[in-house]
């Protein structure tokens, strides 16, 4: 699997502790200094992928 930028961030952010969507979100903004923005689609389909 080819881990990108915002999947790495995904997992960090998850890895820190148990989070929603939203949380998520805003820990992935934090965690890249405002760089990315996740779209709940992007959120969701990252985590679809992971699980597989």
């Amino acid at each position: 699997m080819n881990l990108q930028e915002p999947t790495f961030l995904i997992l960090a952010a998850l890895a820190a502790q148990p989070r929603h969507g939203y949380g998520v979100v805003q820990a992935v903004y934090d965690l890249s200094g405002g760089e990315v923005k996740l779209r709940p689609g992007a959120l969701y389909g990252a985590l679809d992928r992971l699980a597989e």
